[in-house]
């Protein structure tokens, strides 16, 4: 998942959620779809974190100032 891009992983949480309300997949399955579910979202969320991160160094106190990338 660390490859994955942020668009590949809200595209493939949007899948499990559309899965998970048909309503027509098997308990057991429904479990691993909601696990790798939480696992995307979370990894959403540190990518989002991660830009807004990166913004702020950017633009920091209305002045623009030179980003330092990490990776």
């Amino acid at each position: 998942m660390e490859n994955m891009t942020y668009e590949k992983a809200i595209e493939r949480l949007e899948e499990i959620v559309s899965l998970l309300e048909n309503n027509e997949i098997p308990l057991e399955d429904s479990i691993s779809l909601f696990q790798e579910g939480i696992t995307l979202s979370k990894y959403c969320d540190d990518k989002l974190k991660n830009i807004q991160e990166k913004v702020a160094q950017i633009y920091e106190n209305g002045q623009l100032s030179e980003f330092k990338s990490e990776e």
